[in-house]
C-alpha cells in the first residue's frame, strides 16, 4: 500500500533510451519513427495507470484508521453485550426475590384461612400469577441464549476483521516487491490485487449485514427487557394492593399476625427499591440504544461510500482488461492472458463460496426471526392473560367489599338487639320486685290466675326474625319461651314470659 512518492526515473530513463534509439537519424528511418509512436503511447498509458494506483493507495491508507475504528466498535459491542448479560442476571435475582415474597404471602394466607379469616377466592389468582412468572423466566432464558449466539457472532466477525487487516499488510509488502518488477508483471499483479480487494469488500459487506442484524436483535432484546420490567412492576403493584386489603381485614387479629404484616411491609419497601433500580437500568439501556442507532447510521454512510469505491474499481478493471485485449498480439501478452483466466476462475470459485456462506447466514437470520416472532406471540398471550387475571381480581375485590359491608350491617343489628335484650332483662327484674305491675284475676274460690304485664317484651318476635336472617349468630341471640307455673298448694296458676339465653 506504500506506492505514494515512488521514483519514476528508471522508467523515464528507459523511455529516453528507447526514444534515443528510435530518434537516431543515422540508424533509423521514417518507418522506424512511426513504429516507436505506439510504444510511447503505451508507456504513457502505463504511467497514467501508475498514477491512478498511487491515488488509490493513498485513499486506502486514509481508510486504514477507519478499519481500526470498526475493530474498536466490535470490541465495544462485545463489552456492551457482557454488560447486558450481567443486567439480565440481576433482574433474574429480583424475580427470584419476588417469587420468595409471593411464597411468604401464600403461607400467611394459608394461616389466615386456617384461623377462619382467609378468603377462598384469592388462591387461584396467585397460582396463575406464579405460572406467569415461570413463563416469563423461560422467555428470559431464551433471550439469554439468543444474546450468547449474537456475542459469538460478533467475536467471529472481529476475528475476520483482524485477519483481513493482516492480509492487507501482507499485500502491502507484495506491492512493494512488485515495484521492482517489469511493467507487464506489474499490471498483472495490480489487476490481481484489485480483484482480491473487491472480494474482500464483498466479504466485509456480508459482515456488515450480519452486524446490522445483530444490532436489530439487541434492540428487540432491550424492548423485551423493558416489557418484562413493566410486567414485574404491574405484578408488584397487584401484590401491594392485596397486602393493603389484607391489612384492612386483619386489624382485629393477634399480635403475631401484626408482626408478620410488618415483615411484609419491609418486603414491599425492598421490592420498591428494586423496581426503582430496574427503571434506572431501563433508562441506561435506552441511552445505549440511541448510541447504537447513531453508530448504525454511520455504518450505512460508510457502506454507501464503499459501494461507490467498488464501482470505480470495477470500471478501472474493465479498462485494464480492454487494454490487455489490445496487447494480445505480443507473445508475452498471451501468457499474461492465460494467467488472468486462471485467476478469474479462482476468483469465481471464491465468489461461489462466499455466496454459499451468505445464503447460510440468511437462513440462520430467517430462523432467528421466526423464533423472535414466536416469542413475541407468547408474550402477547401472557399479557392478555394478565389482563384477564386483573379483571378477575377487581371483581373479587368488589365482592369482598360488598360482603364486608353486609357483615358490618349485621354486626350493628346484633349490637342493637343485644342492647334491647339487656334492657328487657332489667325490666323483668324490676317487674319481679314490684307488685304494682301484676294484675290479679279472682275467679273461683280455689283458683287465682296471675298474668304478668310484659307488653314491653313483644319485640322478641323481631329478634326471632333477625335470627332467621343471620343463621351464623343463632348462639348469641336470645329467644323467649313461655312457662306456666301452678301453685299446688293454693291452686293458683301463673302464666309467665321467661327470657332464656
Amino acid at each position: 500500500m506504500h506506492l505514494a512518492g515512488l521514483p519514476l526515473a528508471p522508467e523515464d530513463g528507459e523511455k529516453g533510451r528507447r526514444c534515443e534509439r528510435s530518434s537516431s537519424p543515422a540508424m533509423c528511418s521514417v518507418s522506424e519513427a512511426g513504429s516507436t509512436d505506439p510504444l510511447v503511447a503505451r508507456f504513457r498509458q502505463v504511467e497514467e495507470t501508475l498514477e491512478k494506483l498511487h491515488r488509490e493507495n493513498r485513499s486506502l491508507k486514509s481508510k486504514v484508521p477507519r478499519y481500526n475504528a470498526l475493530c474498536t466498535l466490535y470490541h465495544e459491542s462485545a463489552q456492551q453485550l457482557k454488560h447486558l448479560q450481567l443486567q439480565l442476571a440481576a433482574k433474574d435475582a429480583t424475580v427470584r426475590e419476588l417469587r420468595g415474597s409471593l411464597a411468604r404471602q401464600q403461607q400467611q394466607q394459608q394461616q389466615q384461612q386456617q384461623a377462619g379469616v382467609g378468603e377462598a377466592g384469592a388462591e387461584p389468582a396467585r397460582s396463575l400469577v406464579e405460572s406467569l412468572l415461570e413463563q416469563l423466566g423461560q422467555a428470559r432464558e431464551r433471550l439469554r441464549d439468543s444474546e450468547r449466539h449474537s456475542a459469538l457472532r460478533v467475536e467471529a466477525l472481529s476475528q475476520e476483521v483482524q485477519k483481513l487487516n493482516q492480509q492487507l499488510e501482507e499485500k502491502n509488502t507484495e506491492i512493494e516487491k512488485m515495484i521492482n518488477q517489469p511493467p507487464y508483471e506489474k499490471e498483472r499483479e495490480i489487476l490481481r490485487l484489485q480483484k482480491s480487494l473487491a472480494e474482500r469488500e464483498k466479504a466485509q459487506a456480508t459482515s456488515d449485514v450480519l452486524c446490522r442484524s445483530l444490532t436489530d436483535e439487541t434492540h428487540q432484546l432491550q424492548r423485551k427487557l423493558a416489557s418484562t420490567a413493566e410486567m414485574c412492576q404491574h405484578l408488584a403493584k397487584c401484590l401491594e394492593e392485596k397486602q393493603r386489603k389484607e391489612k384492612g381485614n386483619s386489624d382485629d387479629q393477634i399480635a403475631p399476625e401484626r408482626s408478620n404484616q410488618l415483615q411484609v411491609l419491609d418486603n414491599e419497601t425492598s421490592l420498591q427499591a428494586l423496581i426503582c433500580k430496574l427503571q434506572d437500568e431501563n433508562r441506561m439501556l435506552k441511552q445505549k440504544v440511541a448510541h447504537v442507532e447513531d453508530l448504525n447510521a454511520k455504518w450505512q454512510k460508510y457502506d454507501a461510500s464503499r459501494d461507490e469505491y467498488v464501482k470505480r474499481l470495477r470500471l478501472q478493471l474493465k479498462e485494464l482488461k480492454s487494454k490487455l485485449e489490445q496487447q494480445h498480439s505480443i507473445p508475452s501478452a498471451q501468457t499474461n492472458s492465460e494467467l488472468m483466466q486462471k485467476e478469474i476462475l479462482r476468483l469465481n470459485k471464491l465468489l461461489e463460496e462466499k455466496m454459499n456462506e451468505c445464503k447460510k447466514s440468511r437462513r440462520e437470520l430467517e430462523d432467528v426471526k421466526k423464533a423472535r416472532e414466536g416469542d413475541s406471540e407468547r408474550i402477547q398471550m401472557l399479557e392478555q392473560q394478565v389482563l384477564v387475571y386483573k379483571d378477575d381480581f377487581t371483581s373479587e375485590r368488589s365482592d369482598r367489599e360488598r360482603a364486608q359491608s353486609k357483615i358490618q350491617e349485621l354486626q350493628l343489628e346484633v349490637s342493637c338487639l343485644q342492647h334491647q335484650l339487656a334492657r328487657r332483662q332489667e325490666g323483668k327484674k324490676d317487674s319481679r320486685d314490684t307488685s304494682s305491675r301484676f294484675r290479679v284475676h279472682t275467679g273461683n274460690q280455689n283458683h287465682m290466675h296471675v298474668q304478668t304485664k310484659v307488653e314491653h317484651l313483644r319485640g322478641s318476635t323481631q329478634a326471632n326474625q333477625a335470627q332467621e336472617e343471620q343463621p351464623h349468630s343463632l348462639n348469641r341471640l336470645p329467644h323467649l319461651q313461655t312457662m306456666e307455673t301452678q301453685d299446688q298448694r293454693a291452686g293458683h296458676r301463673v302464666n309467665l314470659d321467661v327470657l332464656t339465653v
